[in-house]
């Protein structure tokens, strides 16, 4: 009986590890997506004002 499994048990991990691959892919290109828009001037300054707000307080 574990004769038996083993072989779909690898086939398993084998298929987890090309999903994992898949996945990690995906993650850097929305990573990139993400990243590759600038952040806002006014965005900029309000972050700015905010943590020096909340630093002095």
């Amino acid at each position: 009986m574990v004769a038996s499994a083993t072989p779909d048990l690898a086939a398993r991990i084998v298929e987890l590890e090309r999903e994992l691959r898949e996945l990690r892919l995906r993650v850097i290109q929305l990573e990139r997506l993400v990243g590759s828009g600038e952040e806002h001037p006014t965005d900029q300054t309000t972050v700015r004002r905010k943590v020096s707000y909340d630093w002095q307080g």
